[in-house]
């Protein structure tokens, strides 16, 4: 009974901050579509798809290996194996983030001239993105950190959402003096903002360990499980950042600024239906571990048909108003994304589905079955890339949002079979999900 309470505490505080990040999210779309160029929008969002591919491949796997082994080491109540976990994951992470900045600095003419319509312009801004890029990936392995300890609800407050609602604030403050961002100026303020950031995640983290209360057991139960998870997650983390961010660095190669907007403005608008998922991804995580290290198989169906009920039900309203009334939504953002309505249409279909089959993908990482999570999203995102080169030339944003659609069908319809098969439940079974919640 406990369990539940302190999980339907976490699930409101976690509801809260991650409402405020996807409300950053939303309101710097909104900022930047109102108070920038077009051409502005596009391009800073190509640097923010870079930044964040760089922290993907900084972490080598640790983010996700942090939130399944932090689990474990929660379970077996031992401070050592918590500060194995923050020590392995930090070097990785600053010195692997070094290298990448270099190299992104020194591709940084190569790379504009493919993304970029103002290639001079376009070579400044990566730059300044290489530079701020080992501050994110700090940054954003501190999230996980705090995930994995069950600060879920603090560590919403340390993602690209929150993080944008600075920037958003500073927009506006030089709109009010008619002064109007380009790309550079928005990284290079995106860059200060993760300064402090930085300072304050580092800090929390360290708080977060010295007031652990567990027994420094002399033995790490998983090193070597630990090491060897790494290329799968680094594989999935790959994998994910194409399905978030790898069709707009493709419409990007193929058409200018302009289309990566409408298409950043769309996926940023469907995120907000999705924007459950990773609230109850960022509790289950730990939960779904500890649970099959525990052999507690009826707890894991449970916890597994119940999250994706819920999810679905909170998801279904903002989900029917998008699919309805688009135009209306993108009437907010000026006439330069009137045309966008079938982009968000599509868009949010993708995140319908996501947000119906549930934290499954999660569920297979983080309970024992990382590599048929790997060989899901390896097939999905091959065939899904494989549908963005084709369609993308042909249709612009409209392509790359059906790409999208069709890479997370392919993945959610094919672990909802596979974990059906592995743990013997369907997770979409809505009949024991209404008895959980009765």
């Amino acid at each position: 009974m406990l369990v539940k309470k302190v999980m339907k505490s976490q699930l409101l505080t976690t509801f809260s901050a991650r409402g405020i990040a996807a409300g950053g999210t939303f309101l710097l779309s909104y900022v930047l579509a109102t108070f920038v160029t077009v051409q502005a929008f596009g391009a800073f969002m190509l640097c923010l798809s870079v930044m964040i591919g760089v922290q993907v491949f900084t972490s080598l796997g640790t983010d996700r290996a942090t939130l399944k082994f932090m689990g474990i080491a929660t379970s077996n109540s031992n401070k050592k194996e918590v500060k194995w976990i923050y020590q392995r994951s930090m070097y990785v992470n600053i010195l692997v983030g070094c290298l990448f900045s270099v190299l992104l600095w020194f591709f940084a003419p190569a790379i504009a001239q493919m993304l970029f319509s103002s290639v001079e312009n376009g070579v400044d801004s990566l730059k300044v993105t290489a530079v701020i890029s080992p501050l994110y990936s700090v940054i954003y392995l501190c999230n996980f950190l705090m995930k994995g300890w069950g600060r879920a609800n603090v560590s919403c407050f340390f993602e690209i959402g929150c993080i944008s609602i600075i920037l958003s604030i500073l927009v506006v403050l030089g709109s009010l003096f008619d002064y109007e961002f380009s790309a550079l100026e928005l990284i290079l303020a995106l860059g200060c903002i993760l300064f402090f950031y930085l300072l304050l995640a580092v800090w929390y983290v360290i708080k977060i360990y010295k007031d652990c209360r567990f027994v420094s057991l002399e033995k790490v139960s998983f090193s070597k499980s630990f090491y060897k998870s790494l290329p799968d997650f680094l594989l999935v983390g790959i994998i994910f950042y194409y399905t978030q961010w790898g069709a707009g660095i493709v419409l990007g190669f193929f058409h200018d600024e302009s289309d990566v907007a409408i298409f950043s403005l769309g996926l940023r608008l469907a995120m907000i239906i999705g924007f459950i998922l990773t609230v109850y991804d960022s509790i289950l995580g730990p939960r779904f571990s500890r649970l099959q290290h525990e052999n507690d198989h009826k707890s894991l169906r449970e916890l597994a048909q119940k999250s994706a009920f819920q999810m679905t039900c909170v998801a279904f309203l903002p989900a029917a108003l998008f699919l309805v009334w688009p135009e209306a939504v993108l009437g907010l953002f000026g006439s330069d994304y009137d045309g966008a309505s079938s982009v968000l249409r599509i868009l949010v279909v993708a995140q319908l589905i996501n947000v119906m089959t549930g934290s499954i993908i999660l569920l297979l990482l983080m309970a024992g079955e990382q590599k048929s999570a790997r060989n899901i999203l390896i097939w999905s995102v091959v065939i899904g890339g494989l549908a963005s080169l084709l369609l993308i030339p042909m249709y612009n944003a409209n392509g790359a949002a059906l790409s999208l659609l069709l890479c997370l069908l392919i993945q959610n319809v094919v672990a909802l079979y596979v974990v059906n098969k592995k743990f013997g439940f369907l997770v979409i079974d809505w009949r024991e999900a209404v008895k959980f919640n009765s």
